[in-house]
């Protein structure tokens, strides 16, 4: 390669790695600030760390160092920096296909697994504020009604649950909500 090439190329590498950081950084703000004001409460009781604030600031630090190793490896030539950025990234990409694989063949128990622990967070929704306004904030965005229909509810469904509620199974739109989440976590990495 020409010099000329090299230094497109180092430009290149700062210029998206900056974007990503910046990304990180709002990814990392947003997530601080569920946490700070947590108006969803917990679903997951038998995992009550599993929030998305929780989720948002761990992905914004990790493309955080990610893009802050790219931008100074190829902005300063640090050879141990560039290393340490390929080194990242190509754990991040093995732990995805790892991820994907797992999720692929453990489909059918992680599906009854968040079946069973929503309808467990359902049993606390009159004694828990917090699970309440979270089923609640969900119901009324997603037009639906407890994680299988208005039969997952003991007496009659809150008042959150639509007059004509759309039989959704909630497990599998937090499943595809995580997948694109991702997906756009690896578009985010570049990968």
């Amino acid at each position: 390669m020409g010099l000329s090439s090299l230094k497109l190329l180092k430009y290149v590498l700062f210029f998206f790695n900056l974007i990503f950081w910046f990304c990180g950084c709002c990814i990392l703000g947003f997530g601080i600030y569920l946490l700070i004001h947590n108006n969803f409460g917990v679903l997951f009781h038998n995992l009550p760390s599993l929030t998305l604030g929780n989720v948002l600031v761990i992905v914004g630090s990790i493309i955080m160092v990610v893009a802050f190793l790219g931008c100074m490896g190829s902005i300063k030539e640090n050879k141990c920096l560039l290393m340490s950025f390929f080194v990242l990234l190509l754990i991040i990409l093995l732990s995805e296909v790892t991820l994907a694989i797992l999720l692929f063949v453990y489909e059918q128990k992680l599906n009854d697994y968040v079946a069973e622990g929503l309808t467990d967070s359902i049993q606390q929704y009159y004694s828990d504020n917090s699970t309440k306004a979270a089923w609640d904030s969900i119901q009324s965005f997603l037009q639906c009604c407890g994680v299988n229909g208005t039969s997952d509810w003991t007496g009659s469904p809150p008042a959150s649950c639509p007059s004509d509620p759309q039989v959704k199974v909630l497990g599998m739109s937090f499943a595809l909500t995580l997948n694109c989440q991702i997906d756009k976590t690896s578009q985010v990495l570049g990968l």
